[in-house]
């Protein structure tokens, strides 16, 4: 009966926890990450990460990126491709570069120790970003489609860049070869055109077409999991490959109806379980030790993808209210650094204590982002106010 109760803790402290949140006038995550710090083994060890609340967490982030496709707009990502790439390019430059030479000129790293760990702060999860985006109605906002595609060419980036460190510094023989590697990733997005394309629509149509209940539904749910499954088998995040597929049913006539029936099934149960194991990723004990290091790579990590997203915004003529959405939006961590922390542990980059501090920097990023993302994106709502009373005033005057 354990993972029941698990099951039964989790949704209950994490609708009080949403409950509460928008009480204050917070996002909603926010008090859902809160309850994966307070009730684990930081705080009250009601829980604590297990493989049932990890592989529930899994299908949790894999249905929410899943969801942000199926809402998305195909058209509007192409127009703002350009933006996007150079918004991903300076969020990986500045964050990495930074954090490297704070821990070679401050904490005495060696150059390779240093390396990886700016890589690990150049990686961006928007699944937090795209929650947040969805409760203020910005999915689907100049600025959503910006961090969306900086998402996907900020992924692709730190794959390539963790290949090549890999080869150069790494201990073990078990990684790819980088030539290998870039193949797969082009292979992968050949395949997700392909199959998005045309593959995608026959498939829904021959399913809508079938005598069980819940068809269309179901068909959905196993192009999520075989595109997420297509994407690791290919060396891609597992988030990278839903996202395509609710990509490619929003430009199907199965949209709406499906919008419709996935969305309770992910909030209502699987979602909520992977924004909790977040919080439970955190651990106080002996991080007094490494307090200085943590914090000034937290500084690091909100600083580097804030510029490096607004500077990125800004040389495409976005006000710095919208840059500012942008870069705020590119802060949160998530799976992709913890891949990153993984794999410079196991050839030997970094130690089990450094590994624990990049854990520790990429769940408190992570829980920072919503407040500030929410803070630019209500700034850029007081702004677009005021500029339409004035004219309003213009016109009447």
């Amino acid at each position: 009966m354990t993972y029941l109760m698990q099951l039964v803790i989790i949704l209950l402290l994490t609708k009080l926890g949403a409950h509460l949140s928008n009480l204050f006038k917070f996002p909603s995550v926010i008090g859902e990450l809160l309850v994966g710090v307070l009730a684990g083994p930081a705080v009250l060890h009601l829980l604590a990460p297990t493989t049932f609340i990890h592989y529930f967490a899994e299908l949790g982030v894999i249905i929410l990126m899943f969801i942000a496709g199926l809402e998305g707009d195909l058209n509007l990502l192409m127009r703002y491709w350009r933006p996007a790439l150079t918004v991903a390019t300076l969020g990986v430059i500045l964050p990495t570069f930074s954090a490297a030479a704070l821990c070679v000129f401050i904490f005495n790293f060696q150059w390779m120790t240093a390396i990886f760990i700016g890589l690990v702060l150049s990686a961006t999860s928007v699944s937090i970003s795209v929650q947040v985006l969805k409760e203020m109605g910005r999915l689907n906002s100049r600025e959503g489609a910006i961090i969306l595609g900086s998402a996907v060419a900020d992924d692709i980036m730190c794959v390539i860049l963790l290949g090549i460190c890999v080869g150069l510094f790494g201990h073990t023989t078990a990684e790819q070869p980088l030539s290998l590697m870039l193949l797969t990733k082009l292979l992968f997005f050949i395949a997700m055109f392909i199959l998005g394309k045309w593959f995608v629509p026959l498939f829904l149509r021959f399913f809508s077409k079938l005598t069980a209940s819940e068809n269309e539904t179901t068909a959905a749910i196993i192009l999520c999991c075989a595109f997420a499954a297509l994407a690791v088998a290919l060396g891609m995040s597992d988030v990278l490959g839903a996202y395509f597929a609710g990509l490619a049913i929003s430009e199907t006539e199965f949209k709406e109806n499906l919008a419709l029936k996935i969305e309770p099934i992910g909030y209502a149960v699987f979602i909520p379980v992977f924004f909790v194991s977040i919080g439970l990723n955190i651990s106080f004990s002996g991080m007094q030790h490494d307090l200085g290091f943590i914090s000034a790579l937290v500084i690091i990590a909100i600083l580097g993808k804030q510029l490096g997203g607004a500077l990125g915004a800004r040389l495409f003529h976005l006000n710095w209210s919208a840059a500012n959405v942008v870069g705020a939006g590119m802060i949160s961590r998530g799976e992709m650094a913890l891949v990153v922390a993984n794999v410079a542990l196991s050839a030997r980059l970094i130690d089990q204590n450094h590994y624990t501090a990049m854990i520790v920097v990429t769940v408190v990023t992570t829980i920072i982002a919503p407040f500030i993302l929410k803070l630019f994106i209500q700034q850029t709502n007081t702004q677009a106010t005021h500029q339409r009373a004035v004219k309003i005033n213009e016109v009447k005057s």
